[in-house]
């Protein structure tokens, strides 16, 4: 079977063997492949869940082993950097882990649609680790994975939510609530819709994500409530 073959690559490529096959051939399996169904999607998105927290905490502690120097702002900036999705779809395709995944022919048309999926299966990968074995475990797989990146960071202007964020507390006003309005679109090719309510005013955002639409909607409720200031 081709995910058999998926699964030995990359066991190979990260050191370790799965007992239980079940979890991770759901993560090395794109839900927009036409044979994936709604349950498969279903457990593939509550592995990106449970990997997306475990990636955060074994970075944590490595980051914070590592750079005992550092400040917290200064070990903030250098997580955004490791566990962001453009470091993400970096490293899948450096260490050869994204030939072990089966991925929808079409899947690279749209590099802007579709990038963010390839590091929600590294994040649901991560998870179906940490089930087949432990905390441990997994962390020390990431450990060795990020070993030659440890030290990148990359310095970014903040984003549309973290403006908006600052904008509203110094109006002192709560903090913006984001709500999920609908999804859209195929499972490979998602649309998003999010309504972003801060200062009384409410504004809607799209994108490929969740986290993609709320920064879209943060983006319109900024130029909102700069515009009511002109």
């Amino acid at each position: 079977m081709e995910s058999d073959s998926n699964i030995a690559a990359l066991e190979t490529i990260i050191g370790y063997n799965f007992k239980n096959k079940k979890d991770i051939s759901v993560a090395v399996t794109h839900p927009g492949l036409k044979k994936s169904n709604k349950e498969s999607a279903k457990n593939f998105e509550r592995l990106e869940f449970l990997g997306d927290r475990v990636l955060g905490l074994s970075l944590a502690a490595l980051l914070y082993d590592s750079f005992q120097d550092d400040a917290e702002g200064e070990l903030a900036v250098r997580m955004a950097t490791l566990a962001g999705t453009d470091f993400l779809i970096q490293l899948a395709k450096q260490t050869r882990i994204i030939e072990c995944f089966a991925i929808p022919k079409d899947f690279f048309i749209s590099m802007n649609k579709t990038s963010s999926s390839i590091a929600d299966m590294m994040e649901a990968v991560f998870g179906s680790i940490y089930l087949d074995s432990n905390f441990e475990t997994v962390a020390a797989i990431i450990k060795k994975l990020w070993a030659n990146d440890i030290n990148k960071v990359v310095y970014k202007e903040k984003d549309s939510k973290t403006q908006l964020q600052e904008i509203v507390q110094g109006r002192s006003q709560g903090l913006p609530i984001y709500r999920l309005i609908k999804m859209s679109g195929e499972a490979h090719d998602p649309v998003f819709e999010v309504e972003v309510i801060a200062c009384q005013k409410t504004a809607i955002g799209y994108g490929n994500s969740k986290k993609n639409a709320e920064h879209d909607a943060a983006k319109k409720m900024i130029l909102k409530l700069q515009a009511e200031k002109n």
